[in-house]
């Protein structure tokens, strides 16, 4: 059986087959002891719409685990950030290499930035699809 990438949230509002759960997302030291002195600012409560695939029972309020496959997960952070950095280094230093214009390679390599997350907006639903999150009850560790 695959891993799975997990998170806790909170069930916000419930419908047929779908649960909107309500989750923190913060900062990559979100998860130090510390995190409470410092970069409050950067935690920010977010929605998202889950499948019940499972047909469980879920209450308003209720604590919950929102589920991905960890081999989506890492899809997800190529497609969103990885891929368009490689896009932006390439164009920025082939622009150069063909221009040795410094304003200019950072302004295409910005645009060719910008059109690949255009594109990837463009395949928004498509993407929906195959990312798909899954929510379960609390287990108990």
């Amino acid at each position: 059986m695959e891993k799975k990438v997990c998170k806790e949230g909170i069930v916000r509002k419930v419908e047929a087959g779908k649960v909107w759960v309500e989750i923190v997302m913060s900062s990559a030291c979100g998860g130090c002891v510390a995190k409470n002195m410092c970069n409050i600012s950067e935690k920010k409560n977010e929605i998202v719409e889950t499948e019940n695939i499972m047909g469980e029972e879920f209450a308003l309020g209720e604590t919950v685990q929102i589920q991905m496959q960890e081999s989506k997960a890492h899809q997800a952070v190529v497609l969103g950030y990885l891929l368009p950095f490689i896009v932006q280094i390439v164009s920025l230093f082939v622009c150069y290499a063909l221009t040795h214009v410094e304003w200019l390679s950072a302004l295409v390599s910005l645009g060719l930035t910008a059109t690949y997350y255009v594109v990837l907006k463009m395949f928004d639903k498509r993407l929906a699809r195959q990312f798909t999150l899954y929510v379960s009850k609390k287990t108990e560790e």
